[in-house]
């Protein structure tokens, strides 16, 4: 029978079976490190009273470096909730809401930082938040406990303390103390040590945190990310990018078993093989390859002395990683909740169309806006009601624009044809701000206005036919 004795490999590397066998045996009992990185916090939980999350949150962290589809929908998620830009408005049942505090507000939402902005600060808030399941803003005040600025703190440089009043920010060897925002006391912020409030001077006293959590039932401190059940799709998916990067850098791919029947093969026909493959064939496509073997000492069998040359196919093993790379990717896609395309995927055999605008209102209502009210509610709560004391006014992020443009016009025309609308209601429901002709305010059908005289009709159409001019010639405009 005959034995597999050698492989060459697309490089022309001749490489033995026993090299093969002992390479085998090394990446089984010597492969990769699967180590988690350490936790810098790992002394400190105990001294300073500090809870240990349920997972590593630097190792959640680094989990966006590992995968392309997971990096891919954290970004788009965190850019979706609080990446599209914001707005106030009227708080509900305030009729006349003060424009006092909508300059507050404003002037502090667009300004809360020298180098970012409120965007900015938000996007990297909720990445954190996808990636280890907890987000956290600083909140700064002035000597005079004024609100003058927010920043964003990477989450997995962030511990809880015990009493849920509490946290602790490390960084190399710096020690940094928080509080919670609206703590009626001081918090040394390198100590931690209580005060009364306003005992301590402004540079000695903690900042304040506004923190979110991706909530599970398992902890009361910290969240989880929605990757969490997908950690195997993870892991998974690196698994065979390692492999096959570590098969490439360690002699790529076998391509040819050289087999030997009748003799064995020694190391000058070995060194011949090599030179073939390595030299000969890379000059020339016709190359011949003149071996010789003899009868290894003893062997007296009258069975011919042959060489075999067979292709080994790697198509099976390729497609098997094609199936599990793209089971993997599916899987992380739905942990997160984002369709594929909104993740840059594209899907064979799936047109988008009707059924894209519909997977995005899906995730739009199911994924994007309820972390939206999230953040929005702790905003409006602890910045602007407890912060500034505006209560006239509440933040809201601007949404994913899911309209088909074309149906929505029609819609609105056939409402304002038969009365519904008015025309300042088209306006409103475009996103746009309403104009102060009382005419706008008005119903009108098939182009006539209702509970109107002859002449005041008359006198309307005036009027809509110059604000019509002048709304061409602003539109026109440069």
């Amino acid at each position: 029978m005959a034995k597999t004795h050698a492989y060459v490999l697309d490089d022309g590397e001749v490489v033995s079976q026993k090299y093969m066998d002992r390479y085998a045996i090394k990446q089984d009992s010597d492969g990769g490190s699967k180590k988690i990185p350490s936790d810098r916090f790992k002394t400190a939980y105990g001294e300073y009273g500090l809870i240990q999350p349920l997972y590593n949150p630097e190792a959640l962290a680094e989990l966006l470096e590992m995968n392309t589809h997971h990096y891919r929908s954290v970004k788009t998620k965190a850019r979706d909730i609080a990446g599209l830009g914001w707005y106030l408005e009227a708080a509900d049942e305030v009729e006349n809401p003060s424009e006092e505090q909508r300059k507050v507000a404003n002037d502090f939402l667009k300004n809360p930082n020298p180098l970012l902005t409120l965007s900015e600060i938000n996007d990297q808030v909720m990445v954190d938040f996808e990636a280890t399941g907890d987000g956290y803003h600083e909140v700064i005040r002035n000597k005079d406990q004024e609100l003058v600025g927010i920043e964003h703190i990477p989450s997995h440089t962030m511990r809880r303390h015990k009493d849920m009043d509490r946290y602790v920010q490390i960084r190399g060897s710096e020690r940094v103390w928080f509080k919670r925002f609206g703590l009626e006391q001081d918090v040394h912020y390198q100590t931690g040590e209580y005060f009364k409030l306003g005992e301590l001077d402004e540079s000695e006293r903690a900042n304040e945190v506004l923190h979110i959590r991706n909530y599970t039932s398992r902890s009361d401190y910290y969240g989880i990310p929605d990757i969490m059940p997908a950690l195997g799709a993870v892991l998974g998916d690196r698994e065979r990018q390692e492999y096959n990067i570590s098969f490439f850098d360690n002699h790529a791919i076998p391509a040819y078993a050289v087999t030997v029947s009748g003799a064995e093969l020694d190391e000058d026909t070995e060194k011949q093989i090599q030179k073939f493959f390595q030299q000969d064939v890379k000059k020339s496509n016709h190359s011949t390859l003149v071996l010789t073997a003899k009868k290894a000492e003893g062997d007296m069998s009258e069975e011919p002395i042959e060489f075999n040359f067979q292709a080994l196919s790697t198509d099976t093993k390729e497609a098997s990683f094609r199936m599990f790379r793209q089971d993997n990717r599916d899987e992380v896609l739905s942990a997160h909740g984002v369709p594929p395309y909104r993740a840059g995927i594209t899907v064979e055999g799936q047109l988008g169309g009707s059924s894209a605008s519909e997977a995005t209102e899906i995730y739009k209502q199911s994924i994007v806006k309820p972390k939206q009210e999230l953040l929005e509610n702790r905003i409006n709560r602890f910045l602007l009601q407890e912060g500034l004391g505006v209560t006239d006014w509440v933040f809201r992020f601007k949404q994913i624009d899911t309209r088909d443009v074309d149906k929505e016009i029609n819609r609105l025309d056939k409402l304002f044809s038969m009365g519904a609308y008015s025309p300042n209601m088209v306006l409103m429901d475009m996103g746009k701000e309403p104009l102060e002709d009382p005419n706008m305010d008005r119903h009108f059908v098939n182009g006539r206005p209702l509970d109107a005289s002859n002449e005041e009709v008359q006198a309307i159409m005036r009027s809509m036919k110059d604000l019509h001019e002048k709304l061409i010639k602003t539109a026109t405009k440069g």
